[in-house]
């Protein structure tokens, strides 16, 4: 079909206007901040699809409307529709409708993008409502407050999208209105034959119950004739009341069930929560003639029927600490990993930053620059939730070391707490000046934690840190770091930023994938973790205890070390990996480190994935000053070979001090996270360089990542005590702990010993399982490290050393050329 000619334009300008729709449709889905546009200055290059054109327009949309800026590509398209395509639609309109058109339009976006701006949070740097909820915020909540001014958007809302659309607002409340009432007789109808067919039921039951009360009575009182059979009629003609006053039972029908519904819940039983029993007892009372006192017929009858109505006992209704232990109790959660919702939800931004703020700033840094001879143009600002960054372009002749210098100098100038001068900016030739915002903005953990960078990491052990000056999430994978070194001073965040690390390796893996071991010598910061099934032992507070539990992880680097060796892949990724498709081909790999010293074992078991195993200890410093050098070697030799083992540490100290983190502990620590410290000479020996002692404190972190010297400002996030025993309870309740005994028991064998360290359980009388096993074995005749290890419940290494100290001590024989021992002590003996 060949189009005319007023076909083809309109055919032409629906296209146009489609493909003009789609444009800032992309440029506003992939609208980068940082883009130099209408109020953005920046020299870097436009990251946007659309180019510079579509930056700008994003910009300018966004800054006017917020939020609805995305529904400009959807009105332009029916725009289109109805202009090119239905023309005729538009012809039809008089100027009339067309004026209340317009106006409705104008309602609808002013009150929409007011409605946005006072609910929702800030899209980028742009608040939710853009420059015209702005406005009409501030003209109205002096006046009528949040509610007062919500309810008079909400009016302008509905109003001006009847004007637009003509929806009729008072059809839609009639036909849900017709809904809910074809609803409630679908129900009460349903209800009302459900009550049917149980009163029929409980009538029959009631008839022969009554025909037998009704004889017990007649035995015991002489009572007349006629009164008598007046009775037995009425009892007869009892259970058709119901069905003979349909007005009443249709009036009393929705209370009754919520009676007996009420009755059951109590703890009526069926047979004394009879339905007729009340309405019989009234009956009775109405209608019984004039009798004499000797015959107390209404005493006999009334305490036979509601006396057991008492049995009932008064239930408080549960506290909202029995409703907790009972979701405690419940079946564990659904999903593999916890729900969000444990979370506090982000707090909306208070008092942002707006853009002639910034140029101001940006003019007075100028100015306060050139009063110390400094000549240098502010080219970028990226204001952020704690700190703003401004950058520097410096004249020709100036030196870096002159800013930092003036650092001190330009925070008493600017009236900041203090300023911390970027030397180096990776990819620019700028120089960065941070200042602390006046409003500081709360990180939130769930923020971060909803965040793609962190949902889309596929490694189970990323972590959440916080968000950089720019406001982008920050998370980091502690499989690449491999170790972290975190230091601050008290106050600092450094608790908070541990807990946050923690509970987002909470959310990103199981204990399938990641084990962890605690020490926490405070026993007051990680103690709140006991019971997790991702710990591998109980949290540790006993310094002695804690060194078992570093030799135990150097014991299992060695055997991991081994298995990799014998399987030929490089690290526990590759391990992991060769063993489940060998489980899923059907061909298992046995264990290759098996030794049937004993000649018991029927044969080596099957390899099975091994998690992450990370390695938390809350206060370093203090643990170093009760153990000793001992656990400086051991860590040493964990970051030294550990990170192919799977196996990583996060130490954290509040004193950053030479003694503590010393240069065998740097030297394989690459990855360093300083908090505020009190001086340069501890940022020197966390950081290598200076800069933490200006840091604004409660999260405020410098992040170094591994293999730069650059360090990355970071603002950590925050989690309350509250959400972390929200994770906690809810991981209690998916499954329970299992611990090994070995890790602190400290059975150390001789191969993952320090040089010139002894076993503690060398001397055989040093071993309180020593007569034990002695007795075992002569009680049996037979020896096997294998039946020791069973009868007594504990490692194989301890069980070997067991069987060892025997043969020392000639109650069992050397092993033969099987592996088989006999035993020398005849039974008795040892008594």
């Amino acid at each position: 079909m060949r189009l005319n000619g007023v076909q083809r334009l309109l055919e032409t300008g629906l296209i146009i206007s489609t493909f003009t729709a789609i444009f800032i449709l992309c440029a506003l889905i992939s609208f980068d901040p940082a883009d130099a546009a209408w109020s953005q200055t920046s020299f870097s290059e436009v990251r946007n699809i659309t180019g510079a054109a579509g930056a700008w327009i994003a910009d300018v949309l966004l800054l006017t409307f917020g939020w609805l800026a995305y529904l400009v590509p959807a009105a332009i398209q029916i725009f289109g529709y109805l202009l090119f395509k239905q023309p005729h639609r538009i012809l039809q309109l008089d100027y009339t409708t067309l004026a209340l058109r317009v106006i409705g339009f104008a309602l609808f976006i002013t009150s929409a993008t007011a409605i946005s701006s006072i609910n929702f949070d800030d899209i980028y740097n742009f608040s939710s409502g853009g420059v015209v909820g702005d406005v009409i915020e501030s003209a109205m909540m002096p006046a009528f407050n949040f509610t007062g001014t919500s309810i008079l958007l909400l009016c302008f809302f509905f109003a001006g999208l009847t004007l637009l659309t003509g929806v009729s607002w008072v059809d839609f409340v009639d036909y849900l209105g017709e809904l809910i009432v074809r609803f409630y007789r679908f129900s009460a109808s349903y209800a009302q034959g459900w009550m049917h067919r149980e009163r029929i039921a409980g009538n029959i039951d009631n008839d022969q119950m009554d025909a037998q009360f009704d004889d017990d009575i007649e035995e015991q009182i002489e009572i007349p004739e006629e009164n008598n059979k007046a009775d037995k009629q009425k009892a007869i003609n009892k259970p058709q009341t119901p069905f003979s006053e349909p007005p009443m039972s249709d009036d009393f029908m929705p209370f009754d069930e919520l009676d007996d519904i009420l009755d059951q819940e109590i703890g009526f039983s069926a047979i004394d929560d009879e339905p007729m029993d009340t309405e019989a007892a009234l009956n009775a009372l109405d209608q019984s003639q004039v009798v004499e006192p000797e015959k107390p017929v209404t005493t006999v009858v009334s305490p036979a029927r509601p006396m057991p109505k008492p049995k009932a006992a008064y239930q408080p209704p549960p506290t909202a600490k029995e409703k907790f232990e009972q979701l405690l109790t419940q079946e564990p959660p659904p999903g593999p990993l916890p729900s969000l919702d444990l979370l506090d939800r982000p707090d909306k931004a208070k008092n942002p930053i707006s853009q002639e703020e910034l140029d101001t700033v940006s003019r007075l840094v100028e100015t306060k620059l050139l009063d110390f001879n400094v000549q240098a143009t502010v080219v970028a600002v990226y204001p952020g939730p704690v700190v703003t960054r401004f950058e520097l372009d410096l004249a020709p002749g100036i030196k870096v070391s002159k800013i930092t210098g003036l650092a001190k100098d330009l925070a008493r100038s600017l009236s900041a707490i203090s300023v911390r001068v970027v030397e180096v900016i990776p990819g620019k030739t700028y120089v960065g000046i941070e200042l602390p915002n006046k409003h500081r903005e709360i990180v939130r953990l769930s923020e971060v934690i909803n965040a793609p960078k962190f949902e889309q990491n596929p490694s189970p052990l990323t972590m959440v840190l916080g968000k950089d000056i720019a406001g982008q999430p920050v998370c980091a994978d502690l499989g690449k770091m491999p170790h972290l070194l975190v230091a601050g001073t008290t106050g600092s965040g450094k608790s908070v930023g541990v807990n946050v690390m923690i509970v987002s390796l909470l959310y990103k893996s199981g204990p399938d994938d990641v084990r962890m071991i605690m020490i926490d010598p405070k026993m007051l910061e990680l103690s709140v973790y006991e019971g997790i099934p991702h710990l591998l032992c109980e949290v540790v507070t006993d310094m002695k205890e804690a060194a078992n539990a570093l030799r135990w992880c150097v014991g299992e680097m060695e055997r991991r070390y081994k298995l990799m060796s014998a399987l030929g892949v490089r690290n526990l990724k590759g391990y992991n990996q060769k063993v489940l498709d060998a489980n899923e081909a059907g061909y298992p790999i046995l264990d290759p480190l098996f030794k049937d010293t004993d000649g018991m074992k029927e044969g080596p078991d099957e390899l099975g994935k091994l998690p992450s195993i990370v390695v938390v200890i809350d206060e370093f410093a203090d643990m170093m000053m009760i153990v000793g050098k001992k656990v400086e070697e051991l860590i040493a030799r964990i970051a030294q070979k550990a990170r192919a083992a799977g196996i990583h540490l996060v130490l954290a100290t509040q004193r950053p001090s030479v003694d503590v983190i010393t240069g065998l502990i740097k030297a394989n620590i690459p990855t360093r996270m300083a908090f505020q410290v009190s001086s340069k000479i501890d940022s020197r020996t966390i950081l290598d360089q200076q800069g933490a002692e200006n840091l604004l404190g409660m999260g405020d972190m410098l992040y170094l990542p591994p293999g730069t010297s650059v360090p990355e400002r970071v603002h950590g996030a925050f989690v309350d005590d509250h959400e972390v025993h929200a994770v906690v309870n809810d991981w209690k309740a998916r499954a329970k702990p299992n611990y090994i005994d070995e890790i602190l028991n400290g059975d150390a064998s001789e191969d993952i010993l320090l040089p010139g360290e002894a076993s503690e359980n060398a001397d055989e009388e040093s071993d309180p399982l020593y007569d034990e096993a002695v007795s075992f074995v002569i009680e049996t005749g037979k020896v096997s490290v294998s039946s020791v290890q069973r009868k007594l419940r504990v490692g194989y290494n301890r069980a070997a050393r067991l069987v060892e100290q025997m043969e020392t001590s000639g109650i069992v024989s050397s092993p033969g050329h099987n592996g088989a021992r006999d035993v020398l002590v005849p039974n008795g003996a040892n008594s």
